[in-house]
């Protein structure tokens, strides 16, 4: 778990042995070792976790996570809870579910190939380098 620059991460208390606790974390290597994501569903994260093929659940707080998080549910990668529906029983349910169905993973992995498949951004740039 990544806090932000601000926050204590001993704050937290004494975690299991499973459970790391970190004011920040290079999200790559961190996302190649996931088996699903949760976060406030932002664009770098969202996007990141799409991108490894990691179903998630997002709870968006502001900004473009609300539009995030709807077209991660709309694709079938992703489930929501917004700030009313979120509760620890709330978090645990969707965790459990993102671990265990079948078809979350599957439309992460569909999403995914999609993006593996766009041009890289060098790709974009000689592309338009050429036109303009």
């Amino acid at each position: 778990m990544a806090v932000g620059p601000l926050a204590d991460p001993g704050a937290l208390g004494d975690q299991p042995a499973h459970v790391q606790v970190e004011a920040w974390v290079d999200q790559t290597a961190v996302l190649a070792r996931c088996a699903a994501v949760v976060s406030h569903g932002g664009s770098g994260t969202f996007l990141g976790a799409l991108a490894h093929g990691l179903p998630q659940l997002c709870l968006p707080q502001a900004a473009d996570q609300f539009r995030n998080a709807e077209g991660g549910v709309r694709a079938g990668a992703a489930l929501a809870l917004g700030p009313p529906e979120v509760s620890a029983d709330a978090v645990l349910a969707a965790g459990e579910r993102l671990l265990a169905d079948p078809e979350l993973r599957a439309a992460a992995g569909r999403v995914a190939t999609e993006i593996a498949a766009m041009p890289s951004p060098d790709a974009v740039v000689e592309l338009l380098s050429e036109r303009f």
